[in-house]
């Protein structure tokens, strides 16, 4: 059906041409003529033809527009739709690159529908109907037009041959772009810890560099094919003028016949033209589709064992029969026959040894563990009537009361919620953002979620749960207990958990673990507890500077150093040739019918064939000029705006985030890229050409001189504020649609795990196909500006061109010129219109932008990166102290007030406290990353003077973070990330590091040993053993002050003791900041700073 319209209307458009050009060529010849100019039949002829063209030309850019509407959304539905089912779960090396799919690569199926097929369709329905015209008027052009057209599609097919896998190797480099990303913004608080942050920026903008080199070259072979198609049209058009222009001279051929066959005679290579130019741009949307289309048809392996949901009538809610699990590469199962049985009220704990399979068959019995495990064994469980906590979770809505209200369903009442954020001791943060949670409160969030799934569907009736009181302190553990252990009798529990308070309140005597089943935990995917990517709205920063201050970031741009005002200067030089190329064929033209002597006319033919091979490669030059150099500029923009996110210790928590992460420095950066050349380089070659061809008609044609000035003023004031009026910032909300999808299309893919586990994915799916689809209104807003800027475009020129054989009244000549000029400001005025229409998208981008990097200053003394350390003892021991200290992210709102702390060589200090009480602020004050409100941080070398801390002081701090990050590579390489390439640490080194922490047997069992890979997040590994490796990573890294966050918090209690005190003997000359929330752990320490209590404010003897 569509397909018809747009032939149709490509048809209209095809008759509205030939009826200007009648008009004109009829007008002209009279003037040449001398004879009377018919007015009534040039403005009749004219005027139709102009608003039917003009029609037409709104009509199809509508139609195109619409056509696409709902179709990339249903597939981006879909795509989303097999990532939740599992097929790009948490940890999947290309989980990024499916992000970048489904968001930012989908649309490039709009310039699919609203360039590529209209073109496509004109191409077979203009050509056509305009040559048989010409045939009419002058076979002899008609059969040169007819011999060259072909060369056009035939260079068409060569080129896009050679382009393909170009086009695949551009769309490589944003998958290698975006994994990239992913895993440094998963990883930034470990980069930070180690110093790393500014290095790893380095290797991001290597890589953007990399993906910037890709899409040139895939950008010059497309702007090559651009030149050779250019070159034919136009060496043929001049053919056809020449051939017009000779058979003139010698009397073969009448003038209008003549005029008509060139004026026509570029419409039949324009929509041909056309179609290479679409092509190339919808490559990037049908390499895109031909990739989700894959990615959908493949069928995800299945990798769990046989289960069933409970027979009826049965009093059994979950059986597990001789289950093992080995996973691939690994000699030793997983688990081994491991058996139990749950009925309604009964409990069953699972508080092993760390690495002993307890996350395992948890994920087991969810059926998630990951692809390519050896599952042997049954299980008996009805999968729809189960609730998870994990022991990482994911969020995917803004506030706490939306994240809840998701998992619960519709059926949840304000008592229920209530009484449910009562429970978790959650209540004072119904409202809050969860990017501003901390992690205990997180924690919580994730138990109130199953709370509030219990009460509201009374079909649930098992509940599993991995380490629910982690990072908990005593009163919220507290809470969280007595909550477990309030649920409803329907329900089983199994629950994996360290907390012996906890098991000692559920455990049932009847209930004991298998014996079979204590061996090595290898679970399936586990990541950081990191808040949801809040909505686009709600970003916590505000732009520095005044209302226009964010324009600044153009001021960066290479407008000098790589050509990007050189490129403008040669768009504005390539459309004067452009018109200027008509102008002079219709001198020719005009001229040759007084039949003048050759010599008289060679002037003309010459300019005619410069003008036409002179646009072509002005075009080619200035697209290659522009294009390299707002490349080179979303890279260093890129690279900017990571270093400001690392600066800034408050946006540690949204770039953490995948969702954010590819917002901010994929989708974000990508906006500005597209929109700088649309909407810089239009007006200066559309105003440039206006100028050029005002100058032209008021030396040639001064009595068409006051409509070339009246066309300007429409053109260039008039109509983009029309276009803008109609619009109304369409093309600004559907940027930042792009921008939305570009952060919360992988925050929903993060989140699958728990989305899954909770049997609410498809409910998560809803909301996302509905906050989808209503982009629609925006794009059909914007559809009626693009058609009104190109409508209008082509009224205005027509018309211009219709009044001005009216207004020249005598001389052929001078008639031809000035009508011809207006005509060919059609193309430079729509075009200009159009990049009006983009403004006040590059307006939003850039606030967008500005907002998160702001006005550059010099980093503080306190930056946390890029500072190299001195070696180890070099100076003496490092010692640090905060001295009356009010810390907090905001002018007088101090997290904590009137801190002392002293952090000595061979001393452990202890840090606890409730959650939100201020642990990760000072944490980040002692890592030098947030300068006090008051008071100094200092540092000391063995017994020297305190002196205010300087960077080389800071770079020997160490972090350890809570949730620390275990990157995509190997052993190896995770352990020396906190090194230097030319420092890296032996094979002795790393497995003392690694016997110290107590993985010296794990790595026993590895099968490459210290180069084995541990996968994205460490998602090979128990959660304890990534504990322990990061901390053993922090150990490699020779700082003189280590700051561990919670680094027992996945052990049993035994074991958190027995790493510590192996910790202390091999940190013996270490000053160390502990957090924890264990009291036998806290009370190895040499001294506690609790921050429970506001009247101690220093540390105190353990």
């Amino acid at each position: 059906m569509i397909l018809a319209l747009l032939a149709g209307l490509a048809a209209a458009k095809a008759v509205g041409v030939i009826l200007i050009a009648d008009a004109l060529a009829t007008g002209i010849s009279q003037l040449a003529a001398g004879t009377t100019l018919d007015a009534t039949r040039l403005l009749t002829l004219g005027l139709g033809g102009t608003i039917l063209r003009a029609g037409a030309v709104w009509a199809t850019e509508f139609a195109a527009h619409r056509a696409g509407l709902g179709a990339k959304e249903l597939l981006r539905s879909r795509l989303v739709a097999v990532g939740l089912s599992g097929r790009a779960a948490a940890g999947d090396p290309g989980h990024g690159a499916l992000s970048a799919l489904a968001s930012r690569g989908l649309d490039g199926l709009d310039n699919y529908y609203t360039k590529y097929l209209p073109a496509l369709v004109s191409a077979m329905v203009i050509p056509v109907l305009i040559g048989v015209r010409v045939l009419v008027a002058d076979w002899v052009s008609a059969l040169v037009i007819v011999l060259t057209v072909p060369l056009v599609p035939m260079f068409m097919i060569l080129i896009g041959l050679h382009t393909q896998d170009r086009v695949k190797a551009a769309a490589a480099g944003l998958d290698r772009l975006s994994n990239q990303l992913l895993e440094l913004a998963q990883g930034l608080p470990a980069l930070i810890g180690l110093r790393r942050a500014e290095g790893k920026g380095r290797a991001l903008a290597k890589v953007s560099e990399d993906y910037r080199s890709t899409s040139m070259r895939t950008l010059r072979t497309a702007f090559l094919s651009g030149l050779a198609l250019e070159l034919i049209a136009t060496i043929s058009v001049a053919l056809v003028a020449v051939f017009i222009g000779v058979r003139l001279v010698y009397g073969q051929m009448g003038l209008e016949a003549g005029l008509l066959a060139l004026i026509l005679a570029p419409e039949c290579y324009l929509p041909l033209r056309t179609l290479g130019a679409a092509f190339h741009s919808s490559e990037d949307g049908v390499e895109a589709l031909e990739r989700s289309e894959e990615f959908i048809g493949a069928s995800a392996e299945r990798t769990a064992p046989e289960t069933n949901p409970a027979a009826a009538g049965t009093h059994h809610i979950l059986v597990v029969e001789s289950l093992s699990v080995r996973y691939p590469g690994r000699t030793e199962p997983v688990l081994d026959d491991a058996s139990l049985v749950l009925s309604a009220g009964s409990v069953h704990v699972l508080d092993a040894a760390s690495g002993s399979g307890k996350s395992t068959l948890l994920h087991a019995v969810l059926g998630r563990l990951g692809q390519g495990a050896e599952i042997t064994g049954r299980i008996q469980v009805d999968a729809a009537r189960t609730a998870f906590i994990s022991q990482h979770p994911r969020f995917t809505e803004t506030t706490v009361e939306q994240e809840i209200v998701l998992h619960a369903g519709e059926t949840l009442d304000p008592a229920m919620l209530q009484a449910v954020l009562h429970d978790a001791n959650i209540a004072h943060l119904a409202q809050r953002n969860l990017v501003d949670c901390s992690p205990g409160e997180l924690r919580r969030i994730a138990v109130a979620r199953v709370l509030a799934k219990v009460a509201a569907d009374p079909q649930i009736n098992l509940i599993l749960a991995d380490e629910p009181t982690a990072h908990l302190d005593t009163e919220s553990a507290g809470h969280i207990r007595r909550a477990l252990a309030g649920l409803d009798p329907r329900c089983a529990m199994l629950l994996a958990s360290h907390d012996r308070a906890l098991a000692t309140m559920l455990r049932q005597p009847e209930d004991r673990a298998h014996p079979g089943y204590e061996h090595q935990d290898t679970a399936t995917v586990h990541d950081p507890v990191i808040p949801a990517a809040a909505s686009a709205a709600a970003e916590p920063f505000a732009p520095a500077g005044g209302r226009t201050a964010h324009w600044r970031l153009l001021g960066s741009m290479p407008w000098f150093r790589k050509g990007l005002v050189a490129g403008l200067l040669l768009a504005a030089a390539a459309a004067i040739f452009g018109a200027g190329l008509t102008g002079i064929s219709g001198w020719l033209i005009v001229t040759a019918s007084h039949q003048p002597p050759m010599l008289h006319l060679m002037v003309a033919i010459v300019g005619v064939r410069a003008f036409g091979i002179g646009r072509s490669v002005l075009r080619y030059a200035e697209q290659l000029r522009v294009h390299d150099a707002v490349l080179g500029f979303a890279s260093s923009l890129r690279e900017r705006l990571w270093d400001a996110l690392v600066a800034q210790p408050r946006s540690w928590g949204r770039i953490t985030r995948s969702g954010a992460a590819l917002g901010h420095l994929v989708a974000e950066v990508d906006e500005v890229r597209d929109a700088v050349p649309r909407v810089l380089v239009p007006p200066v070659a559309g105003i440039g050409t206006w100028l050029a061809v005002s100058v032209g008609i008021g030396f040639w044609a001064p009595d068409a001189l006051p409509l070339a000035l009246g066309l300007g003023l429409l053109a260039f004031i008039g109509l983009p504020l029309a276009v803008l009026a109609v619009e109304k910032r369409s093309t600004t909300e559907v940027a930042e649609h792009r921008i939305w999808l570009g952060s919360r299309v992988p925050t929903l893919l993060r989140a699958a795990g728990d989305l899954g586990a909770n049997q609410v994915t498809a409910r998560a799916l809803d909301g996302f196909a509905r906050a989808d689809s209503a982009a629609t209104h925006s794009l059909r807003a914007a559809a009626r500006g693009a058609g009104l800027a190109q409508g209008g475009a082509a009224l205005l020129s027509a018309l211009a061109a219709v009044l001005a054989v009216l207004a020249v009244g005598t001389g052929g000549e001078q008639a031809a010129v000035a009508a011809l000029l207006l005509l060919a400001l059609g193309e430079p005025i729509a075009n200009t219109a159009v990049s009006i229409q983009q403004l006040p998208q590059l307006d939003a981008v850039l606030r967008r932008v500005w907002a998160n990097i702001g006005e550059e200053k010099p980093k503080p003394v306190c930056a946390p990166t890029g500072t190299k350390a001195a070696a180890p003892g070099a100076q003496g021991a490092l010692s640090l102290r905060l001295e009356n200290a009010d810390i907090g992210w905001a002018p007088g709102r101090p997290v904590v007030t009137d801190l002392g702390l002293e952090l000595l060589p061979g001393q452990w200090t202890v840090l606890t406290g409730p959650s939100g009480a201020g642990k990760s602020t000072l944490l980040a004050a002692m890592l030098g990353a947030l300068e006090p409100l008051s008071g100094t941080l200092q540092a000391r070398r063995g017994d020297g003077p305190w002196q205010h801390a300087s960077a080389a002081d800071l770079a020997q701090v160490a972090w350890c973070p809570q949730e620390a990050h275990l990157f995509d590579s190997t052993v190896r390489s995770n352990l020396g990330l906190g090194r230097e390439t030319w420092d890296q640490p032996g094979d002795a080194e790393l497995q003392e590091l690694l016997a110290k922490v107590g993985l010296d047997r794990w790595l026993a069992t590895l099968p490459a040993g210290l180069d084995t890979r541990i996968g994205s997040g460490g998602h090979h590994l128990s959660g304890g053993q990534r504990q322990r490796l990061a901390v053993a990573r922090a150990l490699a890294a020779r700082a003189t002050v280590l700051l561990l966050d919670e680094p027992t918090a996945h052990l049993g209690a035994d074991e958190a003791v027995d790493l510590v005190a192996d910790l202390r003997m091999a940190l013996a000359d270490t000053a160390v900041l502990l957090v924890t929330h264990d009291a036998a752990v806290a009370a190895l320490g040499d001294s506690v700073l609790d921050l429970a209590r506001p009247a101690e404010r220093v540390s105190v003897p353990a």
